[in-house]
């Protein structure tokens, strides 16, 4: 949600088109149904709204391996939020892996999937701000409505018998990004004339200007737009059948197998301005009574190439990382360092270098063991840049795409082997181009390559497997 201040400050004029498009009238294609006088909770046994859904599926989840309970073992924290450098907080989770009943079996790089919840908080303010609180405990059922599209249908993450507040926990995206149409329906929902005109403006082609302002980069949420459009009164079956569904969230498993047979560790980072669903929920839970072990929903995600198991002992890795990124490639080098104990001394070991940026000293997640694979041969490179370092000479790069081309020459002649393999662990966007670029532009200086050819070969790399790539969302 955006600020109590921003919302004030803000006024809804400013984003009212002159001349606009007005949507055709919004046609809600389903029907709450109250179970009459009954306020039991549906299923007890089921932890979650969405793991009623028989039909459901996870994404990317494995075969046979359905989303289960459980415990937190530990949290240990690893970096201490510091807003002068804007560092986030990161905590290391362990989990009890036990209780599940199928096998998990999995190598550095493989990822778990977490189920979220929204925060209590929240949804209470939404069934308060929507006069459900009432009937927040209530048995509930939708369907479809007579005259309903033939396209209609009760969404699959909609359990067949809820409640409100079970439907606003566990299964809708509350702080996701509105689409255009939603607003629109919201707008022949609000009775006071500017405000219809505001969610009418912002749906339009014409106020696309201002969609992308409010939504796409401050971040409106529903509940922030309930609050600017107080006289907004969306029925419950609209935002069902308008609100996505909440989704998993995935975390790289931070540890090898071999150092514990029912543990996996994942990493986490919290915002400080905007704490995400997830890491909400996973803060929540680490501040509950130890005496009850908190919980959470996971399951495993689909094997994919970017993993490092004993049959990638004897090829390079050139790893690079940004801050958490580097969650991954602590599995890839502890799982290294457990498999070169256990192998024949005259077993052909292969290079490993890490790249790796963060803000400050402080930022990096586990120096000391990185020092220490370094020390031990594990890790025959290790190149470290800090940001938000004032003391560092201009000379000294910043970001992890300097470290790259002040290696160039080594760099791509390590790249050139045939059994080196280059894993890049980054956002996705903004982080993950840059060191891409980084990359063309080693290839450009060592082989006097043109831009054109230097990026064929990039894109050659990733089709080969050479370049693999990990995301975080």
């Amino acid at each position: 949600m955006v600020s109590v201040k921003s919302l004030q400050n803000l006024n809804i004029k400013d984003y009212i088109s002159e001349t606009y498009d007005r949507a055709k009238p919004a046609q809600c294609n389903l029907e709450l149904v109250y179970a009459t006088g009954s306020k039991t909770p549906v299923n007890q046994s089921k932890p979650c709204g969405q793991l009623k859904c028989e039909s459901l599926k996870f994404p990317f989840a494995r075969n046979g391996a359905l989303p289960t309970s459980v415990p937190i073992k530990k949290a240990d924290v690893l970096v201490v939020a510091d807003v002068t450098t804007q560092t986030k907080r990161v905590v290391e989770l362990t989990l009890d892996l036990s209780v599940l009943d199928y096998d998990f079996d999995y190598a550095p790089g493989d990822t778990i999937a977490i189920l979220p919840s929204n925060a209590d908080e929240v949804v209470q303010k939404l069934l308060q701000r929507l006069d459900l609180h009432e009937q927040a405990e209530t048995i509930c059922s939708f369907k479809l409505v007579q005259n309903a599209k033939k396209t209609a249908k009760v969404p699959a993450h909609i359990p067949p018998e809820t409640t409100p507040r079970e439907l606003f926990t566990h299964c809708l995206q509350l702080n996701g990004v509105l689409q255009k149409q939603f607003l629109s329906a919201l707008a022949f929902c609000t009775f006071d004339p500017d405000q219809r005109e505001f969610l009418y403006s912002l749906s339009s082609k014409q106020g696309s200007a201002y969609y992308n302002e409010l939504i796409l980069e401050k971040g409106l949420c529903l509940i922030d737009i309930l609050e600017i459009c107080h006289t907004c009164e969306p029925p419950l079956e609209l935002l069902v059948e308008y609100l996505p569904r909440l989704l998993p969230r995935p975390y790289s498993i931070a540890n090898s197998p071999m150092e514990s047979e029912n543990d996996i560790r994942i990493i986490y980072s919290v915002l400080s301005e905007r704490v995400g669903v997830t890491t909400h929920m996973l803060e929540k839970k680490i501040q509950q009574d130890q005496a009850a072990a908190a919980k959470l929903i996971i399951y495993p995600r689909l094997i994919n190439a970017f993993r490092y198991t004993a049959d990638d002992m004897s090829s390079n890795q050139i790893l690079i990382a940004v801050g958490t990124g580097l969650a991954p490639f602590l599995g890839f080098l502890a799982h290294k360092q457990r498999c070169c104990h256990q192998g024949s001394p005259s077993r052909s070991i292969g290079q490993t270098w890490l790249y790796l940026g963060a803000k400050t000293p402080e930022a990096v997640l586990k120096l000391n063991d990185l020092q220490e694979w370094q020390n031990s041969d594990i890790v025959q490179r290790l190149r470290l840049c800090f940001s938000r370092v004032s003391e560092l000479s201009e000379e000294a790069p910043k970001y992890v795409q300097e470290l790259l081309k002040k290696d160039a020459a080594e760099l791509i002649e390590l790249l050139q082997h045939p059994a080196t393999v280059l894993y890049v662990c980054a956002d996705g966007a903004k982080i993950s181009k840059a060191i891409q670029d980084g990359i063309k532009q080693c290839l450009i200086s060592t082989l006097n390559l043109d831009e054109e050819a230097a990026m064929k070969q990039v894109q050659d790399m990733r089709k080969a497997g050479k370049y693999r790539e990990d995301t975080w969302l």
